[in-house]
């Protein structure tokens, strides 16, 4: 019995260093506008009011649960399938909705205390979450784990989270320290801002092995934001090896702007044309989707570590997911993430819109190099909803893709080739890449465009399309 007491006590005392108290069966914990939440029941009718928290419910195993999320959410894709809703909106459209739960922000809960009055009295929980730093981002998984009676998928996520963290670091491992490169993260370019060095931001920079060289910013008001100045960052101009830029909300902005600033040449990465942006929503959101910030840092930064293609040079039929992954990643292509206005809205309904896949997962690793690989045109003909990820890549497929990706000199070589007629749609690429010999007929004059693809035979052709496109 002593024994039994004193695992209870201990799991107690456990739970209150996580910040969370036990009473009664229910949870207490104080949310980021210092307001005591008491949860003695899982929350079942949710609207988020920002993103992160919208993809965070998702990838808890939430569904029916989440009954409306803030404008111009783009992923999941199932986000885009649930009633918007607004800080701006009046108390009478949320209150019909019925949600016993509503997640914001604590710069919703300062600049809107009138709509968050009506909406308490109206009997609805409001809960301000919004982490800092990493250790901040474990512990906001876990309070919304708790809010939703997902508590063992929340601890599947952070359990997760730190097993991809230390692939990452045995990639790490292989990289001499002094091959590691300098770089300087920019949160804020009209303001010459950078992140704090606890900010979420700073770690994936700092996890994908890239030198902060504003590493004495200094954050203000308790933000992930550091103020940092031109003068401060031209100091360290010649030690920069690397620009990089977030891109989102606070942050519009591209790379010619960077280069074309004023004083701006005096930055050895601006000089060597290494200036690159990133998404905001992969590198300053607490959300699963920082993995992807992370590596997307380390392909910019060690791309030869980063986009390992080893295992697909074993296979003797690549797949058209392996196919999208592989391109991608010997080219080191940027990933593509969702941009709601660009690729969602402004798109023609009848085109394929990032997400509308039926047949990959949105969860899982393929289909970020699936969209990427559509949204670079290195697919034809792509259906609205099917992607056919398992079917094997065609020669003709695999023709069509390196002729609109490389710049491939002009061949007047005539070919005959007797199993592709003339009017074929993919004719003159196939032509062309059997001309500039990147691909082979049989001793019979075949092309066999219906063929599978090895890894093998895809590596030497890319490798020697990429030394054409050179010259």
């Amino acid at each position: 019995m002593i024994k039994k007491t004193s695992l209870i006590l201990a799991a107690m005392e456990f739970i209150l260093i996580l910040g969370f108290a036990v009473i009664a069966g229910a949870f207490t914990f104080t949310d980021s506008s210092n307001e005591k939440i008491t949860v003695d029941r899982p929350f079942k009718r949710i609207i988020s009011l920002y993103g992160a928290h919208t993809e965070n419910l998702f990838s808890l195993g939430l569904d029916n649960e989440i009954i409306g999320v803030s404008k111009n959410e783009a992923y999941p894709p199932m986000t885009m399938k649930r009633p918007v809703f607004s800080y701006h909106d009046d108390a009478e459209k949320f209150i019909p909705a019925r949600p016993d739960l509503i997640l914001i922000r604590p710069m919703i809960a300062c600049a809107y205390k009138g709509l968050l009055k009506e909406l308490k009295r109206a009997g609805i929980t409001i809960v301000s979450l919004q982490p800092r730093t990493v250790d901040e981002m474990y512990s906001y998984w876990k309070e919304l784990g708790m809010l939703t009676g997902k508590e063992k998928q929340a601890g599947k996520m952070i359990e997760d989270f730190h097993k991809e963290i230390g692939r990452i670091k045995s990639i790490l491992n292989k990289i001499p320290l002094s091959k590691r490169k300098r770089v300087y993260f920019e949160a804020i370019h009209s303001r010459m801002k950078t992140f704090a060095p606890s900010s979420i931001a700073a770690f994936a920079l700092k996890t994908a092995g890239g030198i902060n060289v504003a590493e004495d910013a200094k954050a203000r008001r308790g933000t992930n934001i550091a103020e940092y100045g031109k003068e401060r960052i031209l100091s360290h101009g010649n030690e920069i090896d690397v620009f990089l830029a977030q891109r989102g909300a606070m942050n519009h902005v591209n790379i010619r702007k960077i280069r074309e600033e004023g004083g701006f040449k005096a930055i050895k990465a601006v000089r060597d044309s290494q200036v690159f942006i990133i998404d905001e929503k992969i590198v300053s959101r607490p959300t699963m989707r920082l993995l992807d910030g992370i590596y997307e840092i380390g392909r910019i930064l060690y791309p030869a570590y980063f986009n390992d293609i080893s295992s697909f040079l074993k296979k003797k039929t690549l797949t058209r997911a392996d196919f999208a992954e592989f391109f991608v990643k010997m080219m080191n292509i940027r990933l593509k993430t969702p941009n709601y206005l660009y690729d969602i809205k402004k798109r023609a309904k009848t085109k394929h819109k990032y997400g509308d896949f039926k047949d990959i997962d949105y969860f899982g690793d393929r289909y970020k190099y699936i969209e990427t690989a559509v949204n670079k045109g290195l697919f034809n003909n792509v259906k609205k909803y099917k992607f056919y990820p398992d079917l094997p890549i065609t020669r003709q497929s695999v023709a069509y893709a390196v002729f609109m990706y490389f710049d491939l000199p002009d061949s007047f070589a005539s070919v005959a080739i007797k199993d592709v007629k003339d009017s074929c749609p993919l004719y003159s690429q196939i032509e062309t890449m059997v001309s500039l010999k990147l691909m082979y007929l049989n001793k019979a004059g075949e092309f066999m465009p219906e063929n599978p693809v090895s890894g093998k035979v895809l590596f030497q052709m890319l490798k020697k399309a990429a030394e054409l496109n050179k010259n």
